[in-house]
């Protein structure tokens, strides 16, 4: 399984805001600021985040941000299933736009900064994923393959974000590292479009659209893993881009 991209997740685009301050620049006025020893701490951070993911939905140029609707995704190599399980597929995705993320809310915000971890939770009323793909193997007892554009969209989505951090030392100030990004989804429906699927064929593409969708569940559960490893490698990278450039005492003040 393997991931090339430039994607924000949730929970780090707070800390691309904060980020900012890399340059030596104040945030803006309309970001949330929080302080630590806030008895509110996880509710300012709560309250923070969603300002932010509304603030920087059309970009920040003078700070170099652009557009968060919709997010790039370069490239995206998913492998998944055994001969034995009920879907073996490998899929490659390349110029993919995630669409309305930015409409999402975080629900919870906790912060143990002792033990560096972080966890949020999120809903967001539909995430579409759109791009072109290539694809092969089996889906139940059904072979698949095409090449075309692909739109999968997950509606009423639950996210789960924890990340899991470690302290480094670097000229006297300390980072958090983060050494692990977990993510879990939890979709109430998923459903799939592919186009040009089996070269073209209208009647084996109607058949299998059928499939995939009647049988969503079962289709996203076998490949839920492999989407939650490949994304929460792509949160952990961008977050430790802010994380290891940003001291602990900036992102996290007094």
């Amino acid at each position: 399984m393997v991931a090339h991209t430039w994607y924000y997740g949730l929970a780090g685009i707070w800390f691309l805001s904060l980020g900012i301050a890399i340059e030596g620049k104040d945030l803006p006025s309309s970001f949330e600021k929080c302080h630590r020893n806030d008895p509110q701490f996880d509710q300012c951070l709560r309250s923070a985040v969603n300002g932010a993911i509304r603030l920087l939905k059309d970009g920040l140029p003078e700070f170099g941000i652009l557009p968060l609707e919709p997010l790039a995704v370069d490239s995206l190599v998913i492998e998944q299933g055994e001969p034995s399980s009920p879907i073996k597929l490998k899929q490659h995705f390349t110029n993919v736009r995630l669409s309305h993320l930015t409409e999402s809310t975080i629900l919870k915000y906790r912060t143990d900064l002792k033990k560096l971890i972080i966890k949020a939770e999120a809903i967001t009323p539909q995430i579409q994923f759109a791009g072109n793909y290539t694809m092969d193997g089996r889906i139940l007892v059904l072979p698949i393959t095409g090449k075309g554009l692909a739109n999968i969209t997950l509606h009423r989505l639950k996210t789960h974000h924890e990340l899991i951090g470690e302290l480094v030392e670097r000229n006297g100030e300390q980072y958090m590292h983060i050494r692990k990004y977990l993510v879990h989804f939890e979709p109430k429906l998923v459903t799939f479009q592919f186009g040009n699927l089996f070269n073209g064929d209208e009647r084996l593409s109607k058949t299998m659209h059928q499939v995939l969708n009647d049988n969503w569940e079962v289709v996203f559960r076998e490949l839920r893993s492999s989407y939650e490893d490949t994304f929460g490698y792509i949160f952990k990278k961008i977050s430790n881009q802010i994380f290891l450039k940003v001291p602990m005492n900036k992102i996290f003040p007094e």
